[in-house]
C-alpha cells in the first residue's frame, strides 16, 4: 500500500492530500479544521475596511487575532482599529510610509537611510513602538519583481541595506517583529540570512513563505535560522488562481501539496497561515478555505500550531483577548 501511495504521489497533479487518513481520521480532522481559532498574521488594513468590518469577518470566521504588516493607507488611524479590537489586533508599521517612497523616489529611495523620508519613518516608527501602537515592522516589499500583478509596484532591493538593517535595530529595541515580502532569488535570500544572523532575537515573518519558493528552499532556511518563521498567506487557490501560478500553491480548497504538508510536520514550530486580503478578494472565502484545505491534513498538535499557537507566541499575543 505505501508502495502504491508514493507512485501515485509522483504521478498525481501538484496539488495532493497528504497525508492519507482513516475515515474516522479524516473527519475528525476536518471537524477541528472548521472548529479550531485562527490568527491573521497579514491582515492589511485598507480603505473600505472599516473597524467594525475587521471585527464583524474576524468574529465569522473565528478569527481569533489578526495584524502582523501594516495599513495599506499613511492616513490610517491605528487607534480607531485598536480600540474596538484590543488585545485581537497586533499592528505592524513603517509600510505606507514604504509605499510613498516607492512611488515618489523608486528602489533608490527605500535604501537611502539619509533621506529625510526615511528619518522620518523611523522617527515615527520608534514613537509608535513606545506609545503602544505597533508591535512590529513590516509588510516590508523587498522584492516582489515575479510575484506582484501590477509592473508600477514591482521592485527588488538590497535587503540588509543600510534602512532595513535601521529597522531591525528598532524592532530588536522594542521586542518586535519584522515581516518581509521577498522572493527566493539567490542574493536575496543571502540577506535575509545576513538579517537573520546579525539580529537572531528579532523574528523574521517571511510573508507568503516566500512568495514563489519550493517548500525544499523554505526548509533549507528555516533549519539555519531559528529565528524565521513562515507564513502562507496568499498561497492559496483564492489568490493564486489563475493557471500561470497555480505551481506556487500550497494549498487549495480541498487539497494540500505533499511537500509542503511534510515541511510543516517536521518544523511544526515554524508555520502560521494569513490572508492577505487587500479588498480585492473575499475574506470569508481565503479563511474558508485554509479551514477545508490546508489545516485538515495536518495531524491534531500541528493543526493548532499553524492555526494559532506558533503566532500566539511568536507576537506574544494575549491567548484568550
Amino acid at each position: 500500500m505505501k508502495l502504491i501511495i508514493s507512485i501515485i504521489a509522483l504521478l498525481a497533479p501538484a496539488c495532493i492530500v497528504f497525508p492519507v487518513l482513516g475515515q474516522d481520521t479524516q473527519a475528525t480532522q476536518k471537524q477541528l479544521a472548521l472548529d479550531v481559532p485562527i490568527a491573521d498574521v497579514h491582515m492589511h488594513l485598507f480603505p473600505a475596511l472599516t473597524p467594525q468590518e475587521a471585527l464583524a469577518r474576524m468574529d465569522r470566521n473565528n478569527v481569533r487575532w489578526a495584524g502582523g504588516v501594516g495599513a495599506l493607507r499613511k492616513d490610517t488611524d491605528l487607534g480607531a482599529y485598536s480600540a474596538l479590537l484590543g488585545k485581537r489586533y497586533f499592528p505592524a508599521g513603517g509600510q505606507p510610509e514604504m509605499g510613498v517612497m516607492w512611488f515618489s523616489g523608486g528602489a533608490s529611495e527605500l535604501v537611502n537611510a539619509e533621506g529625510n523620508a526615511f528619518k522620518g519613518l523611523l522617527a515615527k516608527a520608534d514613537q509608535d513602538f513606545q506609545d503602544g501602537k505597533i508591535q512590529g515592522i513590516g509588510e516590508l516589499i523587498l522584492n516582489n519583481r515575479a510575484s506582484h500583478p501590477q509592473p508600477n509596484f514591482r521592485r527588488k532591493v538590497q535587503i540588509d541595506a543600510p534602512t532595513f538593517v535601521a529597522m531591525f535595530q528598532l524592532a530588536e529595541k522594542h521586542g518586535g517583529f519584522v515581516q518581509i515580502h521577498t522572493e527566493d532569488d539567490s542574493d536575496s535570500l543571502q540577506g535575509l540570512e545576513n538579517l537573520a544572523r546579525e539580529f537572531p532575537n528579532v523574528p523574521i515573518i517571511l510573508s507568503h513563505c516566500l512568495a514563489r519558493a519550493t517548500a525544499s528552499t523554505a526548509k533549507a532556511l528555516l533549519e539555519k535560522h531559528p529565528n524565521m518563521y513562515c507564513e502562507t498567506s496568499a498561497r492559496s487557490s483564492v489568490i493564486l488562481s489563475a493557471p500561470s501560478v497555480e505551481q506556487h500553491q500550497i494549498h487549495d480548497q480541498y487539497r494540500a501539496r505533499s511537500q509542503w504538508v511534510e515541511l510543516m510536520e517536521s518544523m511544526p514550530d515554524r508555520f502560521m497561515v494569513g490572508s492577505d486580503d487587500t479588498g480585492h478578494h473575499s475574506y470569508d472565502a481565503i479563511i474558508g478555505t485554509i479551514r477545508t484545505g490546508l489545516l485538515p491534513h495536518l495531524s491534531e498538535a500541528t493543526m493548532k500550531k499553524v492555526a494559532y499557537e506558533n503566532a500566539v507566541r511568536v507576537f506574544k499575543l494575549d491567548p484568550t483577548p
